[in-house]
């Protein structure tokens, strides 16, 4: 990879981040392109270069991530709320994912972090 690819990379992560674009069902590699034009054959060697992941797995440890904070900061709110509100609307998805993410469900998390 080159410095170029660096730098495009990073105008994607600013773009996803900024715009909160992770926090959206319809996130897709088209929508990042919306505001870096990322080509075709880049997208997911950039993605796997710069973060180690693939991309619809570093998107979803963004919204995962973001998740846990909705948690800590809102124990309040519902879990399958909390799943809708950051891009993954199928509830067992969202368990799957976190407890894969955190070793926890979200149930236990809360908990967790309630005390």
């Amino acid at each position: 990879m080159t410095q170029t690819d660096e730098l495009l990379f990073r105008k994607a992560e600013k773009a996803i981040l900024t715009n909160k674009l992770y926090l959206k069902e319809d996130m897709s590699r088209a929508l990042v392109n919306t505001f870096v034009h990322i080509p075709k054959n880049k997208f997911a060697p950039l993605f796997r270069q710069f973060t180690g992941k693939g991309f619809p797995r570093y998107i979803n440890s963004l919204r995962l991530t973001y998740a846990a904070e909705q948690l800590k900061l809102h124990p309040e709110y519902k879990i399958e709320s909390i799943a809708h509100e950051c891009g993954i609307p199928v509830t067992q998805t969202f368990y799957r994912l976190f407890k894969a993410e955190f070793g926890l469900t979200p149930s236990a998390f809360k908990r967790q972090n309630a005390k």
